[in-house]
């Protein structure tokens, strides 16, 4: 994959791993990139998390495709699970595994 590829998927993990309140973002490949998953850290009580809302927005929107997942706390024990994800792909025409005609 690109150098530059890696460089951006790196620039979001860097971003969400700052402004996500104390959580490690997680750096995988994927077939045509790479994701970048980052779980959110809430406190037991439902009150805000030190996150800083609007930093992880504009890290997650570095990315070519980007998401949430939430699992409310009735479905995990009384913990609520978050995670946000931002995903870099090859242009169709940069990829590597593309049929040349």
């Amino acid at each position: 994959m690109s150098e530059m590829l890696r460089q951006r998927a790196w620039e979001i993990a860097e971003r969400l791993t700052r402004a996500g309140g104390g959580g490690e973002a997680r750096l995988t490949v994927t077939p045509d990139g790479y994701r970048v998953e980052l779980d959110i850290l809430r406190p037991a009580d439902g009150s805000p998390g030190p996150d800083d809302h609007r930093a992880v927005l504009d890290a997650l929107a570095l990315g070519d495709r980007w998401g949430h997942r939430y699992s409310p706390p009735s479905r995990n024990d009384g913990t609520a699970r978050e995670t946000v994800w931002s995903e870099v792909h090859h242009a169709p025409n940069d990829r590597a595994d593309r049929a040349d005609s």
